[in-house]
C-alpha cells in the first residue's frame, strides 16, 4: 500500500512542485552560505586575534561574536547553532579544524549549513531516487566538508614539516650574520613560502601584543601539530636557561630532522603495497555493487526495499569503513 502510493506521488505534479521547491530553497540557502561565509576576508584576522581583543559591549551578544548574517533568520539560527554546539564542545574542535586548514569561515555557520544542506539533499534524493540514495546523499553532504577539512590540514602539516628543517637552517645562519631570534624570525619569514610563513607571521604578531617568542613558537607547534618543532622550542627554552650557542643547536636539530624525513620517506616506500592493497580492497565491493546494479537492477533491489537487505547494507558499511582503518592502521609506522 506504502509503495503504491509513493509511486504515484512521484509521478505527480505535487512532486514536482516538491522538488522545484526543494531545489529552489538549496540555491537559496547556497547564495546565502556564499555570501556569509566566504565573503568577508577579515575573518582570518579576526580568528588570529580572537584572544587579544577586549570584547565590545555594543555588539549584540546573540551573535556570540561570529559576525552577522545577512537576514534576522539566519542570524537567530546561527545563534542556535553556536550556543549548542559551545554546549557540546562542537563549537572549539570545529575552531580549531578551521584553523589548522586555514579557511577564513566561521564555525557556527560551517555548523549551521552543513546539516542544513545534508537535510535538503537527502529530501531532494529521497523524493527523486528513495531513502536509500537520500541517506546516502545526506550522508556525503555532511561527511564532506569535514574530510575536506581534515585532508586540507593534512597536506598543510606535510608542507610544514618538509620547510621546518629548512627554516631551521635559515634561522641558524641569521644567527651567525648577528641576528637577533626575532629579527632571524622575520627574515627567514619573508623567504620562506606559506604554510611556514603564514605560521611565522602569527608568531610576529603574537610576540607584537606581548607574548614570549617561546610560548608563540608552542602554539604554533600544537596548532600544526608538529613534533618537530615542539622539540625546537624546548631546545630554544634549554638554551636560554643553560647558555650556548643557539645557531649550532639549530643546525644540530635540523639536521636530526633530515634524517628522520630521509627514514620515513623509505618507510613509505616499503609500505606502498600495503596502502594499495587497502585501496584495493576497500573499492572491490562498492564498484562490483555498481557493475551489478548497471546490468541487473532488479537483483538488488531487495537491499532497500526489505529490512534484511538495508541491515545488510549498514553492516557492509560499517565493516568496510572498520577493514579500511585496520588497514590503514597496519602501515601507519610512526617515526
Amino acid at each position: 500500500m506504502h509503495m503504491v502510493t509513493a509511486s504515484a506521488f512521484i509521478g505527480s505534479s505535487a512532486s514536482r512542485v516538491l522538488i522545484a521547491l526543494l531545489v529552489a530553497g538549496s540555491v537559496a540557502l547556497f547564495v546565502v552560505a556564499v555570501t556569509v561565509l566566504l565573503g568577508r576576508s577579515q575573518a582570518k584576522v579576526e580568528r588570529q586575534l580572537a584572544g587579544y581583543e577586549l570584547p565590545d559591549i555594543g555588539d549584540d551578544a546573540g551573535s556570540g561574536g561570529m559576525g552577522e548574517p545577512e537576514t534576522a533568520m539566519v542570524q537567530q539560527a546561527v545563534a542556535f547553532t553556536s550556543r549548542i554546539a559551545e554546549r557540546t564542545g562542537l563549537m572549539a574542535r570545529t575552531e580549531l579544524m578551521l584553523e589548522q586548514a586555514d579557511l577564513p569561515l566561521r564555525a557556527a555557520e560551517l555548523l549551521f549549513y552543513v546539516p542544513a544542506f545534508g537535510l535538503l539533499v537527502f529530501l531532494l534524493f529521497a523524493v527523486i531516487a528513495g531513502p536509500m540514495f537520500g541517506l546516502i546523499g545526506g550522508a556525503v553532504v555532511l561527511v564532506g566538508p569535514f574530510a575536506y577539512l581534515n585532508s586540507r590540514h593534512r597536506n598543510r602539516r606535510k608542507r610544514f614539516e618538509r620547510q621546518l628543517p629548512d627554516t631551521l637552517t635559515l634561522l641558524s645562519s641569521s644567527l651567525r650574520a648577528g641576528f637577533s631570534l626575532m629579527q632571524g624570525l622575520e627574515a627567514v619569514a619573508q623567504e620562506i613560502a606559506d604554510p611556514m610563513r603564514k605560521e611565522l607571521q602569527r608568531v610576529f604578531t603574537e610576540v607584537r601584543l606581548g607574548r614570549s617568542v617561546e610560548d608563540a613558537l608552542q602554539d604554533s607547534a600544537v596548532r600544526m601539530e608538529s613534533r618537530d618543532l615542539e622539540w625546537t622550542v624546548m631546545a630554544i627554552r634549554i638554551q636560554r636557561e643553560v647558555g650556548g650557542n643557539l645557531a649550532v643547536l639549530l643546525d644540530t636539530v635540523s639536521d636530526t630532522m633530515v634524517k628522520r624525513e630521509r627514514v620515513r620517506r623509505e618507510l613509505s616506500a616499503l609500505t606502498a603495497e600495503g596502502r594499495l592493497s587497502a585501496i584495493v580492497l576497500s573499492a572491490i565491493s562498492p564498484l562490483l555493487l555498481l557493475v551489478i546494479w548497471l546490468l541487473q537492477p532488479e537483483y538488488l533491489k531487495p537491499l532497500w526495499t526489505e529490512p534484511i537487505g538495508i541491515v545488510a547494507i549498514v553492516g557492509a558499511l560499517a565493516l568496510e569503513v572498520a577493514g579500511w582503518f585496520w588497514l590503514r592502521k597496519i602501515v601507519d609506522i610512526e617515526v
